[in-house]
């Protein structure tokens, strides 16, 4: 298979081509790992439903989906983001030439390419949740990196990481800041009940011994009374701060009426499910982009490129400091996600308990769990390499990887056919482990379809279309 399928065999030295098969390799394993937390998205598997199984955490639906949260959710988006970055610093570094147009001019139109096709995902097929446009976007604001040593590199990443992180807790600091304001007009809430009560009792009232007709006339005066008004009726920004505290618990809490008219909205036509998902998409595309997911994806991207400067995707290490690699990076992952889960379960359960109770938000660590977890990840995968170790899997992860952009389509096109309304309409009808048996399908269908297309062909079809376009010209892709 290795002839068809791979750059150079799995066994390849620390050469372009056997760099090339590394990261194809890895790219594909992540690319197929992507969609076992994407299709949550597209079958209806929303936060509201997992923050249900989170609340309820001695069902067994829990543990499947902590399990999968814990190896998958996050990591894959990340260790896509190592190749995107170690991609872009290939990309730029290669010189004009007679064929090809310069490196930093190829890679700005291949970021352009692929934004107009991210557009098309979110706007067109609906998906809020894409890569490729955040990936372009944040590509072109990286490009200028590439001439910094390795060592820098890691540091920007570092401290991206670290934004990521601060950004964090800066939300959770604004959700303590609400529920102290809260706690203070409960304070004067109570104090009021307290000042009405001894009003009531000033003026004769006695809820026991008054007849209903007194308690009548008592309430009038009460009413008349302007500075008992004043005093108990809490002012706008009083009852601003109260409604925005609760608000904000009942949110984080599980609700069956935003479930029930997610579903119903997924599986209307195209128009009505358009302007649904539009929001979503906007949002995602531009606040999201730009307070988080600029760091996120920046982290990643940077530390690939930093990977690739110190020969890490070229084999360089001893297999023993692969494996020493991927055994510390997963376990810190995995540590730093456990915690993620479990503390998401208390905030979810008693918002109000567990902010008093944690200085840090649940998700404090989630940049550095994403990060050691991807590298650890990429760590195995060479490990495996370089053992020649299930040298047919490897094959299979690398044609998939070749067809990265092919791919992604694939898997966003067959699942949105099959979950949204404007499609079959499943939306919502499955359980959770029946969408995995779905990506175990789509899997199947992408792994197929590219061995079999790479037999005959140098590159998958968007690759051949995207390389055409990069460098204005027609070129063969045929074997």
């Amino acid at each position: 298979m290795n002839q068809n399928l791979a750059a150079s065999p799995s066994t390849a030295p620390e050469t372009d081509a056997g760099r090339n098969y590394t990261l194809s390799v890895i790219t594909g394993f992540a690319l197929l790992g992507w969609l076992v937390t994407s299709i949550w998205d597209f079958g209806g598997f929303s936060n509201q439903i997992q923050a249900f199984y989170y609340a309820n955490a001695h069902k067994g639906n829990y543990k499947l989906l902590t399990t999968v949260s814990i190896l998958f959710e996050g990591k894959m988006a990340t260790l896509l983001g190592l190749c995107f970055g170690a991609g872009i610093f290939l990309l730029v570094q290669k010189k004009a030439s007679s064929h090809l147009v310069d490196g930093t001019e190829a890679h700005i139109r291949k970021q352009i390419c692929l934004i107009i096709l991210g557009l098309f995902v979110g706007l067109v097929l609906l998906f809020p949740n894409d890569l490729i446009f955040p990936f372009a976007i944040v590509g072109i604001l990286l490009f200028a990196f590439v001439q910094l040593p390795a060592k820098n590199l890691f540091i920007v990443a570092m401290l991206c990481c670290l934004v990521y992180a601060g950004k964090n807790y800066w939300y959770y600091a604004d959700d303590q800041s609400d529920y102290k304001a809260y706690l203070q007009v409960k304070k004067i809430e109570k104090r009021m009940a307290a000042d009405s009560a001894a009003r009531s009792k000033k003026l004769g009232y006695d809820v026991k011994k008054d007849s209903a007709i007194q308690k009548a006339i008592l309430a009038q005066k009460i009413k008349a009374d302007s500075i008992a008004k004043k005093k108990d009726t809490l002012t706008s920004k009083q009852a601003g701060e109260k409604a925005k505290w609760e608000g904000l618990v009942k949110s984080v809490k599980y609700d069956s009426s935003k479930v029930a008219n997610d579903r119903k909205s997924m599986r209307e036509g195209y128009k009505k499910m358009w302007f649904y998902v539009k929001n979503k998409v906007q949002y995602k595309e531009s606040y999201w982009l730009y307070s988080i997911g600029v760091w996120e994806y920046a982290a990643a991207m940077l530390l690939g490129m930093a990977l690739l400067g110190v020969g890490f995707f070229h084999r360089r290490f001893t297999s023993s400091t692969y494996l020493i690699m991927a055994l510390v990076f997963i376990a810190i992952g995995a540590a730093m996600a456990f915690y993620r889960i479990h503390t998401a379960s208390m905030r979810i359960i008693d918002y109000e308990k567990f902010i008093k109770g944690y200085a840090i938000p649940y998700n404090q660590f989630l940049p550095f769990e994403k990060i050691a977890m991807a590298t650890g990840y990429a760590s195995l995968l060479i490990w495996l390499l370089k053992l020649n170790a299930l040298s047919w899997l490897m094959d299979i992860f690398s044609a998939v990887g070749k067809m990265a952009l092919t791919n992604y389509m694939i898997q966003v096109i067959i699942a949105a056919i099959w979950f949204y309304g404007y499609g079959l309409g499943y939306y919502g009808m499955f359980e959770q482990w029946e969408l995995y048996a779905a990506v175990a399908e789509i899997a199947l269908v992408q792994i197929v379809f590219s061995v079999f297309w790479l037999r005959y062909y140098k590159m998958g079809p968007l690759e051949w279309v995207l390389s055409n376009l990069v460098y204005q010209q027609k070129t063969t892709n045929k074997l």
